[in-house]
């Protein structure tokens, strides 16, 4: 899994300078790694990882759809990714309502567009089951319906709850100031932003959506949060509310464990 988390972090730092998410700096990355940690400490699963991972392949495609080259191949591969991930961790077939947010941001004109990541979706299933019917002579179980409810229990483990309240409070905090740094930019400058606060809100929907709950629902929620406190960083380095955020951002985790 140790292998997974390092190249994870080589994605991060390449998806923020291939695409500017901040300046030339290793910000995003400190934050990245410093949230990653933090659940990695509270019993990360390896699925978990592994959706991870192939979200931020389909984040990387579909942040690069701005440049409006290669559109529909890259809405295929973003889809394609997050359909493998959603084998490897159901929840993290949530994330498809990004490739759709991406072809609202960024190229909306081409109805096209709407269609690709269904044959993308279409295409995972035919392989899975393929493969599946090699093996098996029944029908896999991921594809039965199961019965589902809404189940809070798991939350009063403080091993899920501490690092999704922490995270709750910093989405509060940091989000907010993220998007208003944007708010005097031109619209076309304002997309990639856009995209990042609506990967935390979906991140969020999956995080209470998903049952049973566990450290897996909110690890889509680190790079959106880790690109948000790098920006509020750079723009604010003189301001006192910015070293105040930073240390509260810095301290809080340290805080809860001891509390714990």
């Amino acid at each position: 899994m140790s292998g997974l988390l390092i190249f994870s972090v080589l994605l991060v730092d390449f998806i923020v300078r291939k695409n500017e998410l901040s300046k030339k700096n290793s910000f995003v990355v400190l934050g990245y790694v410093f949230l990653l940690s933090m659940l990695a400490i509270s019993k990360l699963e390896l699925t978990g990882v592994i959706a991870h991972v192939l979200v931020l392949m389909a984040i990387r495609r579909l942040i690069s759809l701005q440049s409006l080259k290669s559109v529909k191949k890259k809405l295929f591969d973003a889809a394609f990714w997050i359909a493998i991930a959603s084998l490897a961790w159901y929840g993290a077939g949530g994330n498809l309502l990004l490739v759709f947010l991406g072809v609202l941001i960024f190229d909306a004109s081409d109805y096209r567009n709407w269609l690709v990541p269904f044959f993308a979706i279409l295409a995972v299933g035919m392989i899975y089951l393929a493969g599946f019917f090699l093996v098996n002579d029944q029908f896999p179980q991921y594809f039965q319906l199961q019965d589902w409810r809404f189940d809070l229990s798991e939350w009063k483990n403080m091993q899920t709850a501490w690092p999704t309240v922490y995270l709750l409070i910093l989405t509060v905090i940091m989000i907010p100031f993220y998007w208003l740094g944007y708010r005097k930019i031109m619209l076309i400058r304002k997309k990639r932003p856009l995209f990042i606060v609506l990967a935390a809100a979906v991140a969020w929907i999956i995080a209470i959506g998903v049952q049973p709950a566990t450290n897996n629902s909110v690890v889509f929620l680190v790079f959106p949060l880790a690109v948000a406190v790098a920006n509020l960083t750079e723009r604010n380095q003189q301001r006192p509310i910015t070293e105040i955020l930073l240390w509260a951002f810095l301290l809080l985790p340290f805080a809860a464990r001891m509390v714990i």
